[in-house]
Protein backbone atom coordinates (compact mmCIF):
# COMPACT_ATOMS: atom_id res chain seq x y z
CA UNK A 1 0.00 0.00 0.00
CA UNK A 2 2.79 2.34 0.91
CA UNK A 3 4.45 1.71 -2.46
CA UNK A 4 1.16 2.48 -4.26
CA UNK A 5 0.86 5.78 -2.40
CA UNK A 6 4.43 6.70 -3.28
CA UNK A 7 3.75 5.94 -6.93
CA UNK A 8 0.54 8.00 -6.84
CA UNK A 9 2.32 10.92 -5.18
CA UNK A 10 5.08 10.72 -7.79
CA UNK A 11 2.62 10.82 -10.65
CA UNK A 12 0.86 13.82 -9.07
CA UNK A 13 4.13 15.64 -8.71
CA UNK A 14 4.98 15.00 -12.36
CA UNK A 15 1.57 16.28 -13.46
CA UNK A 16 1.97 19.35 -11.27
CA UNK A 17 5.36 20.13 -12.80
CA UNK A 18 3.91 19.65 -16.28
CA UNK A 19 1.00 21.95 -15.47
CA UNK A 20 3.41 24.57 -14.14
CA UNK A 21 5.46 24.36 -17.32
CA UNK A 22 2.32 24.78 -19.43
CA UNK A 23 1.24 27.78 -17.35
CA UNK A 24 4.70 29.29 -17.73
CA UNK A 25 4.51 28.76 -21.48
CA UNK A 26 1.10 30.49 -21.59
CA UNK A 27 2.36 33.33 -19.43
CA UNK A 28 5.51 33.69 -21.53
CA UNK A 29 3.48 33.67 -24.75
CA UNK A 30 1.14 36.26 -23.29
CA UNK A 31 4.04 38.48 -22.30
CA UNK A 32 5.55 38.16 -25.79
CA UNK A 33 2.21 39.00 -27.42
CA UNK A 34 1.74 41.93 -25.05
CA UNK A 35 5.21 43.28 -25.84
CA UNK A 36 4.56 42.85 -29.56
CA UNK A 37 1.21 44.63 -29.28
CA UNK A 38 2.82 47.39 -27.23
CA UNK A 39 5.53 47.80 -29.85
CA UNK A 40 2.89 48.06 -32.58
CA UNK A 41 0.94 50.61 -30.52
CA UNK A 42 4.06 52.65 -29.88
CA UNK A 43 4.92 52.47 -33.56
CA UNK A 44 1.44 53.65 -34.52
CA UNK A 45 1.69 56.45 -31.97
CA UNK A 46 5.06 57.54 -33.29
CA UNK A 47 4.13 57.30 -36.96
CA UNK A 48 0.45 58.26 -36.91
CA UNK A 49 -0.52 60.16 -33.80
CA UNK A 50 2.60 61.95 -32.61
CA UNK A 51 4.01 63.53 -35.82
CA UNK A 52 0.94 65.63 -36.74
CA UNK A 53 0.86 67.05 -33.21
CA UNK A 54 4.58 67.34 -32.68
CA UNK A 55 5.70 70.93 -32.11
CA UNK A 56 8.44 71.58 -34.66
CA UNK A 57 8.83 75.37 -34.57
CA UNK A 58 8.22 78.32 -32.26
CA UNK A 59 8.66 81.92 -33.46
CA UNK A 60 8.16 84.71 -30.93
CA UNK A 61 5.72 82.55 -28.98
CA UNK A 62 3.80 81.31 -32.03
CA UNK A 63 3.99 77.50 -32.16
CA UNK A 64 3.68 75.34 -35.27
CA UNK A 65 2.94 71.62 -35.27
CA UNK A 66 4.04 69.20 -37.98
CA UNK A 67 0.57 69.17 -39.50
CA UNK A 68 0.72 73.00 -39.76
CA UNK A 69 3.94 72.66 -41.73
CA UNK A 70 2.28 70.08 -44.02
CA UNK A 71 -0.58 72.49 -44.72
CA UNK A 72 1.69 75.48 -45.34
CA UNK A 73 4.18 73.39 -47.29
CA UNK A 74 1.46 72.13 -49.60
CA UNK A 75 0.32 75.68 -50.27
CA UNK A 76 3.84 77.01 -50.84
CA UNK A 77 4.71 74.10 -53.14
CA UNK A 78 1.56 74.02 -55.27
CA UNK A 79 0.13 77.54 -55.15
CA UNK A 80 2.96 79.91 -54.34
CA UNK A 81 6.15 78.44 -55.85
CA UNK A 82 7.79 79.26 -52.56
CA UNK A 83 9.62 75.94 -52.11
CA UNK A 84 12.61 75.13 -54.28
CA UNK A 85 12.35 71.34 -53.94
CA UNK A 86 9.53 69.02 -52.85
CA UNK A 87 12.13 66.66 -51.42
CA UNK A 88 13.06 69.34 -48.88
CA UNK A 89 9.63 70.85 -48.31
CA UNK A 90 9.75 70.50 -44.50
CA UNK A 91 12.86 72.60 -43.97
CA UNK A 92 11.91 74.99 -46.75
CA UNK A 93 8.53 75.63 -45.14
CA UNK A 94 10.04 76.15 -41.69
CA UNK A 95 12.43 78.72 -43.17
CA UNK A 96 9.54 80.41 -44.95
CA UNK A 97 7.48 80.61 -41.75
CA UNK A 98 10.38 82.32 -39.98
CA UNK A 99 10.85 84.78 -42.84
CA UNK A 100 7.16 85.66 -42.88
CA UNK A 101 7.20 86.28 -39.13
CA UNK A 102 10.12 88.68 -39.57
CA UNK A 103 8.34 90.51 -42.39
CA UNK A 104 5.06 90.91 -40.50
CA UNK A 105 6.71 92.04 -37.27
CA UNK A 106 9.43 94.37 -38.55
CA UNK A 107 8.92 95.52 -42.15
CA UNK A 108 6.54 98.32 -41.13
CA UNK A 109 9.53 100.05 -39.51
CA UNK A 110 10.91 100.57 -43.02
CA UNK A 111 7.92 100.69 -45.38
CA UNK A 112 4.26 101.63 -45.16
CA UNK A 113 2.07 99.54 -42.88
CA UNK A 114 -0.01 96.87 -44.62
CA UNK A 115 -3.60 97.43 -43.47
CA UNK A 116 -6.80 95.43 -43.87
CA UNK A 117 -7.79 97.33 -47.01
CA UNK A 118 -4.43 96.52 -48.62
CA UNK A 119 -4.98 92.82 -47.91
CA UNK A 120 -8.54 92.87 -49.35
CA UNK A 121 -7.29 94.61 -52.49
CA UNK A 122 -4.50 92.06 -52.83
CA UNK A 123 -6.88 89.14 -52.37
CA UNK A 124 -9.15 90.50 -55.06
CA UNK A 125 -6.28 90.83 -57.50
CA UNK A 126 -4.70 87.47 -56.67
CA UNK A 127 -7.98 85.63 -57.16
CA UNK A 128 -8.28 87.14 -60.67
CA UNK A 129 -11.50 88.93 -59.85
CA UNK A 130 -10.44 92.20 -61.50
CA UNK A 131 -10.79 93.26 -65.12
CA UNK A 132 -9.41 96.56 -66.41
CA UNK A 133 -12.94 97.90 -66.87
CA UNK A 134 -13.63 97.49 -63.16
CA UNK A 135 -10.56 99.33 -61.92
CA UNK A 136 -10.81 102.86 -60.63
CA UNK A 137 -7.86 105.27 -61.01
CA UNK A 138 -6.31 106.16 -57.69
CA UNK A 139 -7.03 109.70 -56.55
CA UNK A 140 -3.33 109.96 -55.67
CA UNK A 141 -2.21 109.59 -59.29
CA UNK A 142 -1.85 113.33 -59.82
CA UNK A 143 0.25 113.94 -56.74
CA UNK A 144 3.90 114.86 -57.02
CA UNK A 145 6.84 114.36 -54.72
CA UNK A 146 10.24 115.96 -54.41
CA UNK A 147 13.13 113.74 -53.26
CA UNK A 148 14.04 114.64 -49.68
CA UNK A 149 17.77 114.57 -50.38
CA UNK A 150 17.63 116.68 -53.53
CA UNK A 151 17.92 120.46 -53.98
CA UNK A 152 16.45 120.32 -57.49
CA UNK A 153 13.06 121.87 -58.13
CA UNK A 154 11.93 119.11 -60.48
CA UNK A 155 9.19 116.86 -59.14
CA UNK A 156 8.47 113.16 -59.65
CA UNK A 157 4.98 112.00 -60.55
CA UNK A 158 3.64 109.23 -58.33
CA UNK A 159 1.86 106.37 -60.07
CA UNK A 160 0.35 104.07 -57.44
CA UNK A 161 -1.52 100.94 -58.41
CA UNK A 162 -5.18 101.50 -59.30
CA UNK A 163 -7.81 100.91 -56.66
CA UNK A 164 -10.24 98.11 -57.51
CA UNK A 165 -13.96 98.00 -56.91
CA UNK A 166 -14.50 95.19 -54.38
CA UNK A 167 -17.66 93.09 -54.50
CA UNK A 168 -17.78 91.44 -51.04
CA UNK A 169 -20.02 88.56 -52.12
CA UNK A 170 -17.88 87.80 -55.16
CA UNK A 171 -14.74 87.91 -53.05
CA UNK A 172 -16.20 85.66 -50.34
CA UNK A 173 -17.33 83.06 -52.87
CA UNK A 174 -14.05 82.95 -54.77
CA UNK A 175 -12.00 82.99 -51.57
CA UNK A 176 -13.99 80.15 -50.02
CA UNK A 177 -13.43 77.97 -53.07
CA UNK A 178 -9.74 78.79 -53.20
CA UNK A 179 -9.18 78.13 -49.50
CA UNK A 180 -10.92 74.75 -49.82
CA UNK A 181 -8.55 73.79 -52.64
CA UNK A 182 -5.50 75.16 -50.81
CA UNK A 183 -6.39 73.61 -47.45
CA UNK A 184 -6.00 76.92 -45.60
CA UNK A 185 -8.24 79.00 -43.39
CA UNK A 186 -8.74 82.68 -44.13
CA UNK A 187 -6.60 84.01 -41.28
CA UNK A 188 -3.66 81.89 -42.40
CA UNK A 189 -4.02 82.94 -46.02
CA UNK A 190 -4.29 86.62 -45.13
CA UNK A 191 -1.13 86.35 -43.00
CA UNK A 192 0.68 84.91 -46.03
CA UNK A 193 -0.61 87.74 -48.23
CA UNK A 194 0.41 90.32 -45.63
CA UNK A 195 3.97 89.00 -45.59
CA UNK A 196 4.04 88.94 -49.39
CA UNK A 197 2.95 92.59 -49.58
CA UNK A 198 5.70 93.56 -47.14
CA UNK A 199 8.22 91.63 -49.23
CA UNK A 200 7.14 93.50 -52.38
CA UNK A 201 7.25 96.88 -50.65
CA UNK A 202 10.72 96.22 -49.28
CA UNK A 203 12.01 95.23 -52.71
CA UNK A 204 10.59 98.46 -54.14
CA UNK A 205 12.14 100.40 -51.27
CA UNK A 206 15.58 98.93 -51.82
CA UNK A 207 15.37 99.33 -55.60
CA UNK A 208 14.72 103.03 -55.07
CA UNK A 209 17.62 103.19 -52.61
CA UNK A 210 19.99 101.50 -55.09
CA UNK A 211 19.12 103.95 -57.86
CA UNK A 212 19.79 103.57 -61.56
CA UNK A 213 23.57 103.98 -61.64
CA UNK A 214 26.73 103.38 -59.65
CA UNK A 215 30.33 102.22 -59.66
CA UNK A 216 30.98 99.27 -62.02
CA UNK A 217 33.81 97.11 -63.29
CA UNK A 218 34.44 95.56 -66.69
CA UNK A 219 36.22 92.27 -65.99
CA UNK A 220 38.13 89.68 -67.99
CA UNK A 221 38.88 86.13 -66.90
CA UNK A 222 41.24 83.28 -67.69
CA UNK A 223 40.24 79.84 -66.38
CA UNK A 224 42.57 76.83 -66.48
CA UNK A 225 42.49 73.32 -65.06
CA UNK A 226 45.76 73.14 -63.13
CA UNK A 227 47.68 75.24 -60.62
CA UNK A 228 50.87 74.97 -62.68
CA UNK A 229 49.12 76.36 -65.77
CA UNK A 230 47.79 79.26 -63.72
CA UNK A 231 51.24 79.98 -62.27
CA UNK A 232 52.73 80.02 -65.77
CA UNK A 233 50.07 82.52 -66.86
CA UNK A 234 50.81 84.77 -63.88
CA UNK A 235 54.50 84.81 -64.84
CA UNK A 236 53.60 85.75 -68.42
CA UNK A 237 51.22 88.50 -67.29
CA UNK A 238 53.83 89.90 -64.93
CA UNK A 239 56.06 90.19 -68.00
CA UNK A 240 53.37 92.26 -69.77
CA UNK A 241 51.83 89.49 -71.87
CA UNK A 242 48.46 90.43 -73.38
CA UNK A 243 45.65 89.18 -71.14
CA UNK A 244 43.07 88.93 -73.96
CA UNK A 245 45.42 86.90 -76.14
CA UNK A 246 46.16 84.46 -73.32
CA UNK A 247 42.46 84.17 -72.52
CA UNK A 248 41.61 83.29 -76.11
CA UNK A 249 44.36 80.68 -76.35
CA UNK A 250 44.45 79.20 -72.83
CA UNK A 251 41.11 79.70 -71.05
CA UNK A 252 38.67 76.78 -70.81
CA UNK A 253 35.73 79.06 -69.88
CA UNK A 254 33.79 78.74 -73.10
CA UNK A 255 30.96 80.91 -71.78
CA UNK A 256 33.24 83.99 -71.61
CA UNK A 257 33.41 86.51 -74.42
CA UNK A 258 36.37 87.30 -76.64
CA UNK A 259 39.51 87.96 -74.65
CA UNK A 260 37.83 86.48 -71.56
CA UNK A 261 35.33 89.34 -71.43
CA UNK A 262 32.76 89.07 -68.61
CA UNK A 263 31.09 92.42 -69.25
CA UNK A 264 30.18 95.08 -66.74
CA UNK A 265 29.33 94.11 -63.20
CA UNK A 266 29.16 95.50 -59.68
CA UNK A 267 31.61 94.52 -56.96
CA UNK A 268 28.83 93.56 -54.55
CA UNK A 269 27.43 90.97 -56.99
CA UNK A 270 30.66 89.01 -57.31
CA UNK A 271 31.40 85.83 -55.37
CA UNK A 272 33.28 86.58 -52.18
CA UNK A 273 36.59 85.09 -53.43
CA UNK A 274 36.44 87.05 -56.69
CA UNK A 275 35.34 90.22 -54.93
CA UNK A 276 38.25 90.05 -52.51
CA UNK A 277 40.68 89.38 -55.37
CA UNK A 278 39.66 92.33 -57.58
CA UNK A 279 38.70 94.86 -54.92
CA UNK A 280 41.23 97.68 -55.03
CA UNK A 281 42.68 96.79 -58.43
CA UNK A 282 43.15 99.63 -60.90
CA UNK A 283 42.39 99.53 -64.61
CA UNK A 284 44.76 97.11 -66.36
CA UNK A 285 45.77 95.20 -63.20
CA UNK A 286 45.19 91.48 -62.75
CA UNK A 287 44.43 89.40 -59.68
CA UNK A 288 46.34 86.54 -58.12
CA UNK A 289 45.23 82.97 -58.86
CA UNK A 290 41.84 82.04 -57.38
CA UNK A 291 40.71 78.47 -56.79
CA UNK A 292 37.19 78.02 -58.15
CA UNK A 293 36.07 74.45 -57.59
CA UNK A 294 38.22 72.26 -59.84
CA UNK A 295 39.47 75.28 -61.79
CA UNK A 296 42.02 78.05 -61.28
CA UNK A 297 41.12 81.59 -62.38
CA UNK A 298 42.79 84.94 -62.96
CA UNK A 299 40.82 88.19 -63.31
CA UNK A 300 41.72 91.51 -64.87
CA UNK A 301 40.06 94.89 -64.46
CA UNK A 302 39.64 96.08 -68.03
CA UNK A 303 37.82 99.32 -67.21
CA UNK A 304 36.17 101.15 -64.32
CA UNK A 305 33.08 103.41 -64.34
CA UNK A 306 32.58 105.53 -61.26
CA UNK A 307 28.92 106.18 -62.01
CA UNK A 308 27.61 104.11 -64.89
CA UNK A 309 23.97 103.31 -65.60
CA UNK A 310 23.02 99.81 -64.50
CA UNK A 311 22.04 97.46 -67.29
CA UNK A 312 19.78 94.43 -67.26
CA UNK A 313 18.92 93.09 -63.82
CA UNK A 314 21.85 94.67 -61.96
CA UNK A 315 19.71 97.17 -60.01
CA UNK A 316 17.20 94.46 -59.09
CA UNK A 317 19.99 92.13 -57.98
CA UNK A 318 21.54 94.83 -55.81
CA UNK A 319 18.14 95.49 -54.26
CA UNK A 320 17.82 91.76 -53.64
CA UNK A 321 21.12 91.77 -51.78
CA UNK A 322 19.98 94.62 -49.56
CA UNK A 323 16.70 92.85 -48.90
CA UNK A 324 18.53 89.65 -47.94
CA UNK A 325 20.75 91.61 -45.55
CA UNK A 326 17.71 93.28 -43.99
CA UNK A 327 15.89 89.95 -43.66
CA UNK A 328 18.89 88.28 -42.02
CA UNK A 329 19.04 91.07 -39.44
CA UNK A 330 15.28 90.94 -38.88
CA UNK A 331 15.31 87.17 -38.32
CA UNK A 332 18.17 87.55 -35.82
CA UNK A 333 15.86 89.73 -33.70
CA UNK A 334 13.23 86.97 -33.44
CA UNK A 335 13.10 84.32 -30.74
CA UNK A 336 13.22 81.15 -32.84
CA UNK A 337 13.21 77.57 -31.57
CA UNK A 338 13.50 74.86 -34.21
CA UNK A 339 12.60 71.35 -33.08
CA UNK A 340 12.25 69.43 -36.34
CA UNK A 341 13.52 65.86 -35.94
CA UNK A 342 14.57 63.65 -38.84
CA UNK A 343 11.44 61.48 -38.39
CA UNK A 344 9.16 64.52 -38.36
CA UNK A 345 10.91 65.95 -41.40
CA UNK A 346 10.39 62.68 -43.30
CA UNK A 347 6.75 62.53 -42.20
CA UNK A 348 6.09 66.06 -43.48
CA UNK A 349 7.87 65.48 -46.79
CA UNK A 350 5.97 62.26 -47.37
CA UNK A 351 2.58 63.85 -46.67
CA UNK A 352 3.20 66.69 -49.11
CA UNK A 353 4.53 64.32 -51.78
CA UNK A 354 1.49 62.05 -51.29
CA UNK A 355 -0.67 64.99 -52.34
CA UNK A 356 1.10 65.45 -55.69
CA UNK A 357 -1.17 63.12 -57.74
CA UNK A 358 -4.32 64.81 -56.44
CA UNK A 359 -2.88 68.28 -57.09
CA UNK A 360 -1.99 67.26 -60.65
CA UNK A 361 -5.38 65.74 -61.23
CA UNK A 362 -4.06 62.17 -61.18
Amino acid sequence: MANDRKKSDGHAAVRERADQQIRLIYIGSGVVLFIAALAVAIGLFITRYQPPRAQVLTVDGQSYQARDVVTRGGYFAFFDSGIASLSDVARGTVDRLIEEAALRSQASKVVALVNDEDIIQALYLELDLVSPLRQLPSTASDETATPADSTETATATLSPAPTVVVDPEELTGALTEFLRDAGLNRDTYESIVEARLYRERLHEYFEAAVGESGSQLNLQRIRVSTQSAADTLIEALDEDADFATLADSQSVAEEDGDGGDLGWTVLALLDEEVRDAVDGLSTGEHSAVIEAGVFFEIYRVAEVMEDGEYEGLVASQLAGLRFDEWLETAIARLEVERDLSADEESWINERVLDAVPARLGG
